[in-house]
């Protein structure tokens, strides 16, 4: 469970589109380290895979890159404020990506294909929690309506504890606010 100390924040980049429109970008990094003062600090590698999950024009990654490069504070090492920080649960999910505080999951209610919106069956979204201990509250469910949201399974009483198998991660509440309404 080494895995359950590992860290990602949220940045918030102000630069410029294809059209010389001031923009922001929030990117969610990961493997970053907390230094005293609050800030975070990732290296260049962390920093582009953030970038590339963004799907940005060739100039508008131009644009966040400079606007990036003052915080270079080291040869590829990077610190600054975070807008946010997020704990990893040291748990993955069916792709083997790592569960963090705040992402979307969602899982099936007895076979059928683990989907936001599958073709059969029933499956549960909820939200990833870690205070006062890990759990998931549930925000909706499909079909709409099938599940009463706010309901709280602790991980410790979770039927599926072998998340790997069952749990998949489809968002977090910063990129992907309208799953928190989209199946209630």
């Amino acid at each position: 469970m080494n895995d359950r100390f590992k860290f990602r924040c949220g940045i918030t980049i102000s630069h410029y589109d294809d059209d010389g429109n001031d923009i922001e970008t929030l990117l969610l990094v990961n493997n970053i380290s907390i230094f005293d003062d609050g800030d975070v600090g990732f290296n260049r590698e962390s920093l582009k895979e953030a970038v590339k999950r963004k799907n940005l024009s060739e100039e508008e990654e131009r644009t966040l890159w400079n606007s990036l490069d003052e915080y270079e504070v080291f040869e590829e090492w990077y610190q600054m404020p975070a807008d946010f920080i997020e704990q990893c649960t040291g748990l993955k999910d069916m792709n083997g990506n790592f569960i963090y505080e705040n992402d979307i999951v969602v899982w099936n209610d007895g076979g059928g294909e683990v989907e936001l919106k599958p073709k059969e069956g029933h499956v549960r979204i909820a939200r990833v929690q870690l205070f006062p201990d890990l759990y998931f509250k549930l925000v909706g469910g499909y079909p709409k309506g099938t599940y009463t949201t706010g309901e709280e399974f602790h991980f410790g009483n979770f039927i599926y504890k072998n998340t790997e198998k069952y749990l998949k991660i489809v968002g977090n509440i910063h990129e992907n606010k309208e799953l928190l309404n989209e199946c209630r």
